[in-house]
């Protein structure tokens, strides 16, 4: 080939891959979210779910310096494990997380007193966990599971009142326990989270709270952040939609469905309440829009409350 042709090549392939990111890049957060969820049980990733999802939310995040952090720490986790029990393994994965060593550069990870609720939806993306090496009850339960899949443990995401925590079930008998990365990582007493986070009965028994969520059911835990960013970029009809998406996937998923009303009472707000003070005044042709949000909006918070869920202050 001369050497025309093969710049001319060159160019085209450039092209291709250009026009192929941009495809990838112009799906929605609604579409996106569903793909991940939507998977074969087989191909459902803990660690590839999260990368998507905080892609969205900060696209401009080195994906590939997050992937080589993980590598690291599973890696080291391995190593120390030295193909022992389940025991070892969640050890392992505790070990190179929190305490001191070559496995984390000698940065452990710790709990964000300033931001323990991640307020800063940046601080609940695994880029800045890995930057500061400070969490909250999003970024420090999803590092502890993506490193304990990497060794093959049977683990998942369970929540509680504005806490989101990692479980490990014994693939053998099937008792879970739950384990609190924000206290080091290490196992929690169930009575805990009824006498700290003040979970009731109620609550465990519809499944909103303290549950043995399945892999699918985790990742739609995992998606809350795209939900959140979404709200706080005032797209509301788009995290309405994803709500959606989540509630189809996992249907008691309360904070999908608080997301839901929140969003319908948002559109209420900037559609209706600001520009109608006197609800007298909307006119005719924009009243069933109004009695929509209006029914969406009571209809959500109606059925997180017959679920249990009770406001709880931050």
């Amino acid at each position: 080939m001369t050497a025309n042709v093969l710049k001319l090549l060159w160019v085209l392939v450039v092209f291709v891959a250009a026009q192929s990111v941009q495809a990838s890049g112009s799906k929605s957060p609604t579409d996106t979210v569903r793909a991940i969820l939507s998977a074969p049980e087989s191909e459902l990733s803990y660690e590839r779910a999260k990368l998507t999802f905080d892609a969205l939310i900060a696209p401009e995040q080195d994906e590939a310096a997050v992937t080589a952090e993980i590598d690291q720490l599973a890696s080291a986790a391995t190593r120390i494990a030295a193909n022992g029990s389940d025991v070892d393994k969640l050890k392992a994965a505790r070990q190179v997380i929190y305490d001191t060593g070559a496995w984390n550069a000698n940065r452990p990870f710790v709990y964000d007193h300033d931001d323990p609720y991640g307020q800063d939806l940046r601080n609940k993306l695994l880029a800045t966990y890995f930057d500061t090496r400070r969490g909250n009850c999003v970024s420090m339960p999803i590092l502890q599971l993506i490193v304990a899949e990497r060794l093959g443990l049977n683990v998942s995401l369970s929540t509680a009142p504005l806490h989101v925590f990692m479980r490990y079930t014994n693939p053998t008998n099937g008792r879970s326990i739950a384990i609190e990365s924000t206290s080091g990582g290490h196992p929690a007493r169930e009575t805990e989270y009824f006498e700290k986070l003040g979970v009731t009965r109620r609550q465990v028994d519809s499944r909103i709270y303290l549950g043995v969520l399945t892999k699918r059911e985790s990742i739609a835990v995992m998606a809350s952040t795209v939900t959140e960013w979404l709200m706080s970029q005032g797209r509301y009809d788009e995290a309405i939609a994803v709500a959606d998406v989540l509630l189809e996937y996992y249907p008691t998923d309360v904070h999908a469905m608080l997301t839901r009303g929140s969003a319908h009472g948002e559109l209420l707000r900037t559609e209706f309440i600001e520009r109608f003070p006197n609800p007298q005044t909307i006119p005719p042709s924009l009243r069933s829009r109004f009695q929509m949000l209006a029914s969406q909006n009571a209809a959500a918070f109606q059925q997180a409350e017959a679920w249990g869920w009770t406001p709880v202050a931050q």
